[in-house]
């Protein structure tokens, strides 16, 4: 299959608000130490709506007391029309199988989305000098396919700390 086949755009993008929050009360506590930020994703196949989504999210922690502390949760899903919807390969347990440079399409788009809504979710708290940092895409995809790094040089996002 051919990437350029396909036509993709972005049909909704979704804050899901059961699963974010910030902790105020940590938030209080927070002494100024180093911040990691971690960043997960998952893609689920919508067949019948002819799309698939991208869920993304992050978490912002800090280390006290040797304790490790939550101080954000937030994920948004990102769906995202394709067609020929029927041109995607169908893996072992009937999910989508998006060729590389497609998922690499979804993720800009999706983490994209998610830094520009948390930007606005924190501009009032302390968390504001704090932003999303810049992704690796590239580990991103390979971590989905391969569920390993991605094979360069490079220091990659997976856990990025704030000094």
């Amino acid at each position: 299959m051919k990437e350029t086949e396909l036509n993709i755009r972005i049909a909704k993008i979704r804050e899901l608000s059961d699963r974010n929050g910030i902790n105020r009360w940590k938030l209080m506590k927070y002494d100024g130490s180093g911040i990691t930020v971690t960043i997960e994703s998952k893609f689920h196949a919508r067949p019948a709506r002819h799309c698939v989504s991208l869920i993304v999210g992050t978490h912002y922690l800090y280390m006290r007391n040797q304790l490790r502390h939550d101080l954000l949760q937030f994920y948004i899903e990102v769906f995202f029309d394709i067609e020929p919807f029927n041109m995607l390969a169908s893996g072992a347990k009937g999910d989508i199988e998006l060729p590389p440079r497609v998922m690499t399409i979804m993720y800009g788009a999706a983490i994209g989305a998610l830094r520009g809504i948390l930007a606005q979710k924190l501009e009032n708290t302390q968390l504001r000098d704090y932003p999303l940092p810049l992704v690796n895409v590239s580990e991103l995809v390979s971590r989905h396919i391969y569920g390993t790094p991605a094979p360069d040089r490079t220091v990659p996002f997976a856990d990025f700390r704030y000094s």
